[in-house]
This record gives structure tokens, C-alpha cells and sequence, in this order.
């Protein structure tokens, strides 16, 4: 919520610490395990890995 506040309650701004927010829910089993791809972070997601270098 205070991301949303401090963002003028726009959303997208936000959706890094939702991503976040929920993954922090299912690793500690206070909701059930969804694909992050299926909650909406498709896109996220693949910055993501995009942001990381490979290993050579």
C-alpha cells in the first residue's frame, strides 16, 4: 500500500514489490505456489532474466 501512495496510486509502478510481496507468501507456504507467468509477471520475469549475465 505505501507503494501505491507514494506513486499516486498508479499501479504499474508497483508491480516489482508485488511481484516481491507474493513470492515472499509462497516461499513461506502462506499461499499456495503459482507460476509467477500465471499471476501476471510474465514480463517481469523475462526482464528479469535479461538483467542477469550468463556464466561462461
Amino acid at each position: 500500500m505505501e507503494c501505491l501512495r507514494h506513486s499516486g496510486y498508479e499501479s504499474a509502478a508497483c508491480r516489482q514489490s508485488a511481484m516481491a510481496y507474493l513470492e515472499c507468501r509462497m516461499d513461506r507456504q502462506l499461499m499456495a505456489n503459482e507460476p509467477l507467468e500465471k499471476l501476471g509477471f510474465k514480463d517481469l520475469i523475462n526482464e528479469k532474466s535479461e538483467e542477469k549475465p550468463e556464466k561462461s
